[in-house]
């Protein structure tokens, strides 16, 4: 029986939901780049007024999958001021701009600010939709809806149904959703390796490390220290994450951590994650039909050999730090590196079964705990991290 999205979502605490939506019939609809760029523009439009953080995403041909964690608690530490900017920004009111016609945007916008902020109903809405699931989905997924069909010539619903949402409950569990998200397209055999997924937060995650490596032999070489140690000290951080309050009155606020048994300043390693994601995606999986190739070189190993040259036209300490990094890599790679055997079928079989009916991802505590907070005396998880 299909769970209320109510007893899922706890939309007064930060939270991390895995988020997946399907288009009709699973027809193909997503398969122009141009529409799967939108979503990706989209997505970052929305991260920068919402108080929702895009951690993850992959474009498939007929679904997209979404990582999103809430911040209800940073929304309280807003201004009513902030609060009404960014719902304006995120849902100009279209009724109300053809109001005022006789001045400019700017005008316009401060107008409709001034409406929601008369009205206390309209400002406990504004501050309920900044960080809400549904909101986030309704202005992702309704503008798109419209414009291909209109595209297309037809009508009627373009999304099959509503999006699904599954919690996850702890940092290992994100890890492995991560990357299952971004990988999507390599198990598709669209993509080769994650420098190639093109439509999935992998690859801006690569790409942040390849524009970070410049600045890492810079910066080592002018304060003399280990480049090396420089590079695994890189954050990882969400792909598109929300930005803090700007107007006056709001409170100097750290945004909260994803789950509450950790500090809100941790920061994985940004090479970490990206590395942890290539060899997961090197292990062959009998229920999907592709993986990374052993042909392929690590994607750590190809940011590198993408600056490298650029680097070595450098002054002599930057040169000197990009062959450390290089040594250094190499080095680390070939005492990481090891066999890695197929995913055994009953684990796969085991992990679809309980797809169909999970609704969170955790450790047995963690799960029990969020079985005890929906009132239920037992829940099966979709992965369970011992």
């Amino acid at each position: 029986m299909a769970q209320r999205r109510s007893d899922i979502v706890d939309a007064l605490r930060s939270g991390v939901y895995h988020c997946t939506s399907r288009c009709v019939r699973k027809e193909l609809l997503l398969s122009d780049p141009r529409r799967r760029a939108w979503i990706v523009a989209r997505l970052y439009f929305l991260a920068h007024y919402a108080a929702i953080d895009v951690i993850a995403f992959c474009a498939m041909a007929n679904h997209l999958h979404l990582l999103l964690a809430i911040h209800p608690e940073l929304v309280v530490t807003w201004s009513d001021y902030e609060v009404a900017r960014r719902k304006v920004m995120l849902l100009a009111s279209q009724r109300a701009r053809s109001k005022y016609k006789d001045c400019d945007d700017e005008t316009a916008l401060e107008r409709e600010i001034a409406m929601i902020l008369s009205s206390p109903e309209r400002m406990r809405a504004a501050r309920r939709d900044l960080s809400s699931l549904s909101f986030f989905h309704k202005l992702l997924k309704e503008p798109c809806a419209k414009m291909w069909n209109r595209e297309d010539n037809v009508t009627g619903h373009l999304w099959e149904g509503r999006f699904q949402s599954r919690r996850v409950l702890d940092r290992p569990s994100l890890e492995r959703v991560i990357a299952y998200i971004e990988l999507n397209e390599v198990h598709a055999r669209v993509a080769i390796s994650i420098p190639s997924s093109f439509w999935s937060s992998g690859q801006i995650q690569w790409e942040r490390l390849c524009d970070a490596l410049p600045g890492v032999c810079e910066d080592s070489a002018a304060a003399n220290v280990d480049p090396c140690q420089c590079l695994l000290d890189l954050g990882w951080e969400p792909v598109f994450p929300c930005q803090p309050a700007e107007g006056e009155g709001s409170v100097a606020c750290a945004q909260p951590p994803m789950f509450p048994d950790e500090c809100a300043d941790h920061a994985p390693s940004l090479l970490r994650h990206i590395h942890r994601v290539d060899q997961v995606g090197r292990r062959p999986r009998p229920d999907k039909a592709g993986w990374i190739s052993s042909s392929q070189p690590d994607a750590v190993s190809e940011a590198i050999a993408r600056v490298l040259p650029r680097l070595l036209r450098g002054r002599r300490a930057v040169k000197r730090a990009a062959r450390s990094i290089e040594n250094w890599w190499s080095e680390m790679r070939s005492a990481i590196e090891s066999p890695l055997d197929p995913i055994p079928f009953d684990q796969c079989m085991l992990s679809m079964l309980s797809a169909a009916r999970g609704s969170c991802y955790g450790s047995k505590e963690a799960v029990a705990r969020e079985a005890l907070r929906r009132g239920q005396h037992r829940m099966v998880p979709v992965w369970s991290s011992e």
